[in-house]
C-alpha cells in the first residue's frame, strides 16, 4: 500500500512526501516558488528519490532508545515515514508534516501544571515525546539525550499544537551522568561569556510559578531550560525559523555524524559554510572558534549534528552553538575520548600541539598565523573567566566539583595551545 503526506515549511505547503509499496520514499516540491527544505535539496520540478530525501528525514527523528520506544507499534512500511506522520507537527526548524491542512488559528493553550511537569520528568525516558498526555503534541526532537519541548509564556509552560510552536527545550538529568546538566550549563554560560553565539540556558529547580504543595516535588527534579534559536516572537506570536543540521546539509544519515564512522569532517563542514552562507567569512571565524572552544573544554562529541545552518530572513547563516559540554571529565571507560572530527589527522585532544592547529587552519584555506592570533585574542583569558563564573554563579558554585574538573582541562589546554 502506498501512502503520502504533505510537507509544510513555515506553515506553507512545500511539497508531498510519498511512500511506495516497497517502503521507498520520494519527495516532490509542489511549486518552483517555494523555499527549499535543505541546501542539499534545492527546489526543482523533478522528484527526489529515496536515497536523496531519506537523510534529511532521518535526521529529524530521535536517535537510539527514544526512537525505538516511539516506533514500537509500527509493524509495516517505512518507519521514518510513519514516525513523521504521527509526530511530525513540531520538528526542529520550520518543517512539519500533515495529511490535511493544519489549523490556522487556535487560541486555547494547554497548560502544563507543576504536577504534570513532575510526571513528564519522571516518565520521559519511557515516554520521550509526551505521548501519554491527553491531547499529546505532535512533537519530534532529534538527538539522543532525554528532552522535551514546551511553549513558555510569562514563566508558565504550555504544550505545542498546530498554531503554537514550542519556544524552549527542557533537558532532564541523566542517571548515568548525574552532573550532566551542570556540565552543560557551565559550558554554555562560559561560551556566552567568551562571546560565542549560544542560546540562553538556565537550571531550574522549582523556580517556576508552582503551587506551594508541588514546589518540593519540582525542586527534587532539576532540569536545564534552553531557549530555542529556531523561533522568534513578533507581536506576541511565535514563529518558526527553518534550520538544518550539517548531516542534513551534507545528505548523510545520523549514523555518519562521526568522522570515524565514515562521516563528516571539519573540511566538509567548512565547504557547507563557504558554499551556502550569506556571508561566509564571519561564519568561518565562528566555526574555528567553535573548534577551539570544544578543544579547550574537552568536548569530544562535537559532531556534524551538533552544528546547524539557520535559514534566516537575511539569508543562510551559521546557527547558534548548542550541546556544548565537557565529555573528557568522565572516565574513558564510560565515554569515548576520541574526537568526533579529526584535527590534522589526529583523533585525541591530548595528542594535539599548536602546529596541528596551524596545519588545520591552512587545510581550511585560512591564513594560519592571523587565525592563531585571533584565537589567542579571543581565548587568552578563558581560564580566569571560567574561574570567576564558577565562583559567582550561585547554581555553579554549589556544584563546584564539576566546574573545577572542566576548569582544570581548560588550564592545561590553554597553556599548551599558546605555548
Amino acid at each position: 500500500m502506498s501512502r503520502q503526506i504533505n510537507v509544510y515549511l513555515c506553515r506553507n505547503k512545500t511539497g508531498v512526501l510519498r511512500e511506495n509499496e516497497l517502503s521507498r520514499l520520494s519527495f516532490q516540491y509542489c511549486s518552483v516558488d517555494v523555499s527549499p527544505l535543505s541546501v542539499k535539496l534545492p527546489v526543482r520540478t523533478e522528484e527526489y528519490s529515496h536515497d536523496l530525501i531519506f537523510p534529511f528525514l532521518e535526521n529529524l527523528v530521535p536517535e537510539g532508545d527514544a526512537f525505538e520506544i516511539l516506533a514500537k507499534d509500527h509493524v509495516s512500511g517505512n518507519r521514518i515515514f510513519s514516525f513523521l506522520d504521527k509526530f511530525g507537527g513540531d520538528c526542529a526548524g520550520a518543517v512539519a508534516f500533515y495529511k490535511t491542512e493544519p489549523e490556522k488559528s487556535n487560541n486555547k493553550l494547554h497548560k502544563i501544571p507543576s504536577n504534570k511537569l513532575v510526571h513528564i520528568i519522571d516518565n520521559l525516558p519511557q515516554d520521550p515525546l509526551l505521548t501519554s498526555l491527553e491531547n499529546s503534541p505532535r512533537l519530534s526532537l532529534a538527538g539522543a539525550q532525554s528532552k522535551f519541548a514546551v511553549k513558555k509564556i510569562n514563566n508558565q509552560y504550555y504544550r505545542s499544537d498546530d498554531v503554537n510552536p514550542t519556544t524552549h527545550i527542557i533537558k532532564i538529568a541523566n542517571n548515568h551522568f548525574p552532573d550532566l546538566l551542570i556540565n552543560e550549563l557551565f559550558c554554555m554560560k562560559l561560551a556566552q561569556l567568551m562571546f560565542l553565539n549560544v542560546p540562553g540556558s538556565f537550571i531550574h529547580s522549582g523556580s517556576l510559578m508552582v503551587s506551594e504543595i508541588d514546589l518540593m516535588e519540582v525542586q527534587k527534579r532539576p532540569y536545564l531550560e534552553i531557549k530555542r534559536y529556531d523561533r522568534y516572537v513578533e507581536n506576541g506570536n511565535v514563529y518558526r525559523i527553518h534550520q538544518e543540521d550539517f548531516c542534513q546539509a551534507l545528505g548523510i544519515v545520523s549514523g555518519k555524524k562521526y568522522q570515524s564512522g565514515g562521516g563528516a569532517g571539519l573540511r566538509d563542514c567548512i565547504k557547507i559554510i563557504e558554499s551556502f552562507s550569506e556571508n561566509p567569512l564571519p561564519g568561518l571565524t565562528r566555526f574555528v572558534e567553535w573548534i577551539v572552544f570544544n578543544y579547550l573544554i574537552g568536548n569530544t562529541d562535537a559532531h556534524a549534528k551538533n552544528i546547524s545552518l539557520l535559514h534566516a530572513k537575511t539569508g543562510i547563516v551559521l546557527a547558534p552553538f548548542y550541546d556544548l559540554l565537557s565529555t573528557e571529565i568522565y572516565s574513558k571507560k564510560i565515554v569515548d575520548h576520541n574526537m568526533a572530527m579529526l584535527i590534522n589527522g589526529k583523533g585525541r585532544y591530548d595528542s594535539l600541539k599548536p602546529e596541528d592547529f596551524l596545519s588545520l587552519f591552512m587545510q581550511l584555506g585560512l591564513n594560519a598565523t592571523n587565525t592563531m592570533k585571533g584565537i589567542k585574542n579571543r581565548f587568552s583569558n578563558i581560564f580566569e573567566i571560567s574561574k570567576s563564573l564558577c565562583e559567582t554563579d550561585k547554581v555553579l558554585s554549589a556544584n563546584k566539583t564539576v566546574c573545577d574538573d572542566i576548569i582544570s582541562i581548560i588550564k592545561k589546554r590553554i597553556t599548551k595551545l599558546f605555548s
